[in-house]
């Protein structure tokens, strides 16, 4: 019993070590990078920026980081073909007047970030390319459903119009020419419950292309990226038989998330190279 008291209280001892993402995180499984469940930012208290919250020696985990991309309407891809460079561009949109009295600037903000991923697929060869191809355009592949969900209501529509018309003008006949069309608005209304056929079984809150367009996710180490795809090249050429390069072009509207140091060598940004003890991120890895 004493062995198993002196494990616990290890164990307590070992949560409140590594406790730093507040009082709701007691193990290092609550501190996942993987992008599907992002650590909340260290909150800057008016005391500094959130990057002075992150301490040093947290335990490391040896893993595998992939790229996860969320695509609407077909779901969470993992991108094997990691990509060999990222560039990440972030711009201020600042403009600058001279006058005679000076400059005149005005601040606009942030122009919204752009990410080129490039890379190489590898031994997926051609098959990698069209994995990429199909998250890039995945917004023409989704819309192919709604496309044929409107044209059978369009269908419908037609169907349903000749009915109204058909039937109201037979009945109008048969009562009397000038109140066919009233007889035609009333069948239409006690089948749809208005007027006209064509607005009762007319499509409503339609999904736009933009809108699977601009639902792309990217998750990577604590980062969740929001946004959509504005270009794709890929090059294949003699000199690299059967390997296929590609860039791809992501513009950022949102970014969540945090990330932190992943590799054993980094060092803490804030402690500084000198102290009682070397300021590694990570106190070992396991």
């Amino acid at each position: 019993m004493a062995f198993i008291d002196d494990l616990d209280t290890a164990v307590d001892d070992l949560g409140k070590t590594i406790s730093f993402l507040g009082d709701g995180a007691k193990t290092s499984n609550d501190f996942s990078q993987s992008g599907f469940i992002v650590p909340p930012i260290p909150g800057a208290d008016g005391n500094g920026l959130p990057s002075s919250k992150v301490p040093s020696h947290r335990i490391a985990q040896n893993t595998r980081s992939l790229i996860h991309w969320f695509v609407p309407e077909f779901g969470v891809v993992k991108m094997y073909i990691n990509p060999q460079s990222m560039t990440y561009n972030h711009q201020k949109k600042i403009t600058q007047e001279r006058t005679k009295g000076g400059f005149n600037l005005q601040y606009w903000g942030e122009e919204l970030s752009k990410m080129t991923i490039r890379g190489n697929t590898g031994s997926s060869g051609i098959e990698g390319i069209n994995v990429l191809e199909q998250i890039y355009r995945a917004e023409q592949l989704a819309f192919d459903a709604v496309g044929l969900t409107l044209a059978a209501d369009s269908a419908a529509q037609d169907a349903a119009s000749s009915l109204v018309t058909l039937g109201g003008g037979a009945l109008g006949g048969a009562i009397g020419g000038s109140v066919g069309s009233l007889v035609g608005s009333a069948v239409a209304s006690t089948l749809f419950g208005t007027d006209t056929a064509s607005s009762a079984l007319a499509p409503r809150n339609i999904p736009s292309l933009a809108q699977f367009a601009f639902g792309v996710e990217m998750y990577y180490q604590g980062w969740v990226h929001r946004g959509f795809f504005n270009s794709m090249n890929v090059t294949e050429s003699a000199d690299k038989l059967g390997l296929f390069d590609y860039d791809l072009e992501f513009i950022v509207t949102e970014r969540r998330g945090y990330r932190f140091n992943y590799l054993p060598w980094h060092k803490s940004a804030i402690d500084g190279p000198s102290g009682e003890a070397i300021p590694y991120s990570f106190s070992k890895l396991r």
